[in-house]
């Protein structure tokens, strides 16, 4: 039998941006994939590749931006997601005389693309709303100003095209229902690939603790480096991160980690060699405020990362990441995001503790992984 034609969107490199990756090797045994995406590279194979070579070089640059701010001021909402999608466009032309079985797009302004696609065709469309879009960096004004409008305007206008939604935790799925009166979401977690690791032995007196992933502003990652003021001495904190836009920023946690002895920034490994390479370290650290909604309710990689690492985990009370981690006993969960509070309670595990959560991690590892998700995406994808 002939495979049905699936077409993937996603406003990044899917080659190291986990949800469509994933996505992406479940489906490409099954189905012909068309994978539409900033770049044309890829290390995926048996698939095609489009890319929309988003504009890069200063002159570029002027002209997006100053056709952002016409297009704002008009409020032309939708002409500013073409804008991002660099040659969108062009390349709908090209696809609209295709048969697509359905379209999956990983991000809100492709939607737009994929709504224009359905029309012409009449396929179906399955929306990865990875993010709650349009509360995603409200503590920031300039973005409130200039990013939010533009958000709202997507959701308001093609979620209730879309056939299916699916998002990453509860309360992003319930948020969804209810302001855009949409079905709520089904949630699916950003669950890693499972790995056939052992648990890494625990030194008395040198207990190793990491964090991995994306810094910015809101994120306030100065605080786990605050807490490493308080921690025993046992205790080295390794920061796997890569430098933002906002350099400023990075600058400044640079600056704060070459006082500290107990702290490194280390270089950064391919996405799918994270989790077997921080199956070293003791236990994995994630201090967050909500300083806005996604934050609130975030239930990120870096968090089943962790678990599929066999790792103890410590984080603070976000919202979803407590439910987790308190139902599979695989870590600490603190009261508040002080980093002294977070200090005070890892002072007070022993290793006999740090081992046992390693090993709660180790029995979750076994649940929470892709292949549970690859399972409810092709019932999905039955479904629709």
């Amino acid at each position: 039998m002939t495979k049905p034609n699936v077409l993937i969107l996603c406003d990044s490199n899917p080659n190291n941006d986990p949800r469509p990756n994933r996505m992406i090797s479940w489906l490409k045994a099954d189905y012909n994939l068309t994978v539409i995406s900033e770049t044309s590279d890829t290390s995926i194979q048996n698939i095609e590749m489009i890319g929309i070579y988003k504009p890069t070089r200063k002159n570029n640059q002027i002209i997006y931006f100053l056709q952002y701010i016409f297009y704002f001021l008009l409020k032309r909402y939708e002409e500013i997601a073409w804008l991002k999608l660099g040659y969108a466009k062009e390349i709908l032309k090209t696809i609209s005389k295709r048969r697509y079985h359905l379209i999956i797009s990983h991000d809100c302004t492709f939607l737009p693309f994929a709504y224009a696609l359905k029309k012409a065709t009449g396929t179906k469309i399955l929306f990865d709303a990875r993010e709650y879009y349009t509360r995603d960096f409200e503590d920031q004004i300039v973005w409130r100003w200039f990013r939010k409008p533009i958000f709202d305007y997507l959701c308001q206008t093609y979620l209730k095209h879309c056939d299916k939604v699916i998002t990453v935790s509860k309360g992003l799925a319930d948020e969804y229902a209810r302001e855009y009166q949409i079905p709520t979401p089904e949630m699916i977690m950003s669950l890693p690939y499972p790995y056939l690791l052992e648990i890494s032995q625990t030194e008395q007196e040198n207990i190793r603790i990491i964090y991995h992933g994306a810094v910015n502003a809101s994120r306030n990652t100065e605080l786990m480096i605050m807490m490493m003021d308080y921690v025993d001495e046992r205790y080295s904190l390794d920061l796997m991160i890569v430098p933002t836009s906002d350099m400023r920023y990075w600058r400044k946690l640079e600056a704060m980690v070459s006082t500290r002895k107990n702290i490194r920034i280390i270089p950064p490994v391919p996405m799918q060699e994270i989790v077997p390479f921080i199956n070293q370290y003791d236990i994995g650290l994630f201090l967050c405020p909500p300083t806005n909604f996604n934050l609130e309710y975030v239930l990120p990689n870096k968090l089943f990362e962790f678990i599929q690492a066999r790792l103890a985990v410590a984080i603070g009370p976000n919202v979803e990441m407590k439910k987790i981690v308190e139902q599979y006993e695989c870590g600490i969960v603190t009261n508040d995001f002080d980093p002294l509070t977070m200090a005070m309670t890892l002072n007070q595990l022993t290793k006999t503790q740090i081992l046992n959560y390693k090993k709660r991690s180790h029995q979750a590892a076994l649940e929470l992984n892709a292949d549970k998700n690859k399972e409810k995406i092709y019932k999905i994808l039955k479904q629709i």
